[in-house]
């Protein structure tokens, strides 16, 4: 593996998302339910067929193929269940506390 390169990669993908998003804390104290939470938030955006990156995305150089496929920088979690509408409510009920 390329670690220089893949470090330089890394650097790109930090300056970016810092620059261009922004993000949302929510306090989630039981463990459990917050890997739940986490696990189908990626699964929804994984499973979504209108999100896609951007064709300059450094991510589809990545040697990972489920990079690649899912237009995500990660690989666990993929695929898998998504968020329900209680789930949903709960995140909202959450974010508001």
């Amino acid at each position: 593996m390329n670690f220089q390169k893949l470090e330089t990669i890394e650097k790109k993908v930090s300056k970016y998302i810092r620059s261009n998003f922004s993000f949302a804390v929510i306090e989630v104290n039981d463990k459990n339910e917050r890997l739940d939470l986490e696990s189908k938030i990626i699964s929804t955006v994984s499973l979504c067929t209108e999100c896609e990156p951007s064709e300059k995305w450094l991510g589809v150089h990545s040697s990972k193929e489920k990079i690649v496929e899912s237009g995500l920088w990660l690989i666990q979690g993929l695929w898998k269940v998504p968020l329900s509408s209680n789930d949903i409510l709960k995140i909202e009920n959450l974010s508001q506390g």
